[in-house]
Order: structure tokens, then sequence, then C-alpha cells
């Protein structure tokens, strides 16, 4: 059965200090440097403050904010984005002390997001706006995300499966883009969907690494191809199921540049526990 990449935001899987346990780039190495890596707490009423999840700062036509998974930031009830002021964005360093914290100015997700209930796309993909007068730049969305293209996976998340604290160092890890059907048992995965190999020693991306990103050179620059959505197998020992930013990018796009609110379509009572059940 497929994983998603957080824990579910139970009380059972919460530590005191208000991350999740759970797992992240297993395998990887401490970054040299952010990439445009940032760190997602989200306020859920029962528990307070969670880390759950990653993002990267990315760049269109001179405007920076993050793009995640549409799970790291939905109601868990209506799949609507949460408000903003339940969002805080770390961002600024490789080393978790020397993060600097705000509060997002603004969230969106896909208009068909729904927790993957459906046959269309799964479409696990967001926007959070950054607060005004940051002037942060991020990397370029990609063009492409071919199949066999090298790219390298950020997170913020755990580095075993039995971790109880976030790493002291932001997490990465080279791999490179299979074909769709390695992903098959995800469940299958859809348009805007991309598959990660698990890297040559075994090493993947897993829980709470959600929303981190899966870049890849193009000339003297990194890009954006994908956003960590989830996992193949419960016990992250398969490839992972990233969205594809390329195919999302003009949405991304409108959306960090034209500040246009999108509206969900009803979401079926219980889609995101079903959703969310997949890692309990």
């Amino acid at each position: 059965m497929a994983a998603v990449l957080p824990f579910a935001p139970t009380p059972a899987f919460a530590s005191a200090n208000g991350d999740d346990v759970g797992a992240s780039i297993i395998g990887g190495t401490d970054a040299t440097e952010t990439h445009g890596a940032v760190r997602l707490l989200t306020y859920y009423r029962d528990l307070g403050m969670t880390a759950r999840c990653t993002g990267t700062l990315v760049t269109v036509r001179g405007v920076t904010g993050v793009a995640t998974a549409a799970h790291c930031v939905s109601d868990l009830t209506t799949a609507e984005a949460l408000p903003a002021t339940d969002i805080q964005i770390q961002y600024g360093s490789t080393v978790l002390t020397q993060l600097t914290t705000v509060t997002a100015s603004r969230v969106e997700v896909y208009p068909t997001w729904d927790w993957g209930t459906g046959d269309d796309p799964v479409a696990d993909t967001a926007v959070v706006a950054l607060p005004a007068g940051l002037h942060l730049t991020g990397i370029p969305l990609g063009d492409w995300a071919a199949v066999g293209r090298r790219v390298k996976l950020l997170g913020w998340g755990k580095t075993t499966i039995d971790a109880t604290e976030p790493p002291a160092v932001l997490q990465q890890l080279s791999s490179r883009i299979t074909t769709p059907d390695a992903c098959a048992t995800a469940p299958a995965i859809t348009a805007g969907e991309i598959c990660v190999d698990q890297a040559p020693d075994g090493g993947a991306a897993c829980f709470g690494d959600s929303g981190g990103g899966a870049e890849s050179r193009r000339g003297n620059q990194w890009v954006l191809l994908g956003s960590a959505s989830r996992q193949t197998t419960e016990d992250c020992t398969g490839p992972t199921v990233y969205t594809d930013a390329t195919y999302y990018s003009q949405w991304i796009g409108q959306v960090l540049t034209n500040n246009q609110p999108h509206h969900l379509r009803h979401v079926a009572t219980g889609a995101a526990d079903r959703f969310m059940s997949l890692v309990r």
C-alpha cells in the first residue's frame, strides 16, 4: 500500500516539540546550500503548530513564493487551503537553528485538489505566498521533467524511520526520474506526476518530506521539476511520486503574479482520512 509522505497529523504521532515522528530523506547527506528549500510549519487546532513538510522558494516573473504539496496546507475536512495565519515558513539556512521564521501571507491549493479521490489527476500542489518586504529570490521552474533526468532531492524531515527529531542540517540525495510504471502502486500515478527512483544505495524520500523539491541543473542554475507527494511502499523502500512542477507551472505562475484565488469543487466526507490513512 502506498504511503503519504508526512505522517498523519494525529496526537499519536506528535512529539512534545511539535515535530511529527517520521522519516525524511533516508541515505542523504548534509546539503551544502539551500537550493531554495524551506521548512513549513502547519497549525492544527488539536495539535498546535507541527513541522511536517518542506517547500521550495520559486521565482516567476520577479515574484517569489513557496511551491509545496497541497496536502501539507489543506484543511483535513474540506481540502480547502488553510488560513495563511496557520502556516509558517522557515528559510535562509541549511542549519536548523539558523532558520528565519515568517507567517505566510496567502495559501492557494490547486482548484481540483480533493485528497486524491476520483480518476482525474491528483494535483497535489500548492503555493504559499510570502509576506511583503522579504525580497527573497528562489529558483526557476523547470521546463520538462523527462525520464532519465538526474535530480537532487531536498528535505527537512527526519533521516531514519525511528527518528524523533528533525535533522540539524537540510538533507539532500541524488536520484533520477524513472518510468511511471515504477510508481504504479502509489496508487497509480496520474497526469501531472513523475516517478523518482530510489538512489543506487537505496536512499529515498520518506515520511515528513512532503513538498520537498526534486531539482535539476539547467545550465549554471538549479530548476524545480517536482514536489514530493507520496511513497510507493509503506517502508520507503521504493520510488516516490512527485507532483510535476513543470506540468503545473502556468498555474503556479498565475497564483504568484496575479493574486487570484481559486475555488475548490465539492470534496466527499472522509476523503482526507482515506488519503492520510495510508501511513497509519
